[in-house]
């Protein structure tokens, strides 16, 4: 495949009349989605270009996909080299592109909300089992040595074999404690999780709004390049109305499909 310079790509999208261009990186996933019908492809392509020239994009090889309607699956494909220049010899490994898999759970805010008061949860339990752990292994040890210093010591043996015992019964009432703060902690978590949702300057979409938009998008499996971007934009969307907003944008026939389907 050749790979061209930004430069020949950019008279090839005038020469072609190209009116959607997107950026891709070599193994498919995509960095910048087409422009919607009310851009310009030209003003798509000066983002590709800043975002090309920008340090924050790695060195490598890079697609800039072209197609003239948005709901072509065909499109023409123009291979390009971000970094220093290559040898005459040197060509790209072989493209291998991964199946988008679409997973909503992890998308919404509640699903990552219950992940990070299951990890604070589990971080407290740890630091306090460990505390005790040791806390038991400086007992212990100090009793062993004061039983050492005089073994034939009958009353010292009977009192490290009675702290024994005691530790014992200890953990067996220390432990439902444990497991009851770990509880009321869990719960304090979830209730300060709730405190940062409310403070949120823009909602989340209520669960009944998040899975409509889902079954939705998942709805548009067959169409890969159109699913790819409805996924990006609801990942990028900061509430039902954003994302309304922003699916307006990228394409208004889209848009009506929605509000027909969510009705």
């Amino acid at each position: 495949m050749k790979v061209y310079t930004f430069g020949e790509i950019k008279d090839l999208i005038t020469q072609q009349g190209y009116k959607y261009v997107a950026l891709f990186d070599y193994g498919g996933r995509q960095i910048i989605p087409y422009n919607a019908h009310k851009m310009k492809a030209g003003d798509r392509l000066r983002e590709i270009e800043t975002r090309l020239l920008s340090a924050g994009l790695l060195d490598g090889y890079y697609l800039i996909k072209c197609k003239n309607a948005i709901q072509a699956k065909i499109t023409d494909d123009y291979l390009l080299h971000k970094g220093e220049k290559l040898s005459e010899n040197e060509t790209p490994a072989p493209m291998i592109v991964e199946k988008p898999v679409f997973q909503p759970e992890v998308l919404t805010y509640d699903g990552a909300l219950k992940l990070q008061i299951e990890l604070e949860r589990l971080k407290l339990e740890n630091g306090s089992l460990k505390r005790e752990i040791e806390n038991l292994k400086t007992d212990l040890s100090e009793m062993e040595s004061e039983n050492l210093l005089s073994e034939e010591s009958t009353p010292k043996t009977e009192l490290l074999e009675n702290a024994k015992t005691f530790l014992s019964e200890a953990m067996s009432f220390v432990a439902p404690l444990l497991d009851k703060h770990f509880d009321l902690k869990e719960k304090a978590l979830a209730i300060r999780a709730l405190e940062i949702e409310n403070k949120r300057p823009i909602a989340q979409p209520k669960r009944e709004t998040a899975k409509t938009v889902e079954n939705w998008i998942n709805g548009h499996k067959s169409q890969t390049e159109v699913f790819n971007s409805l996924v990006a934009i609801y990942n990028s969307a900061t509430g039902p109305e954003n994302f309304n907003e922003q699916l307006k944008e990228f394409d208004e026939s889209l848009y009506n499909n929605y509000v027909e389907y969510a009705r």
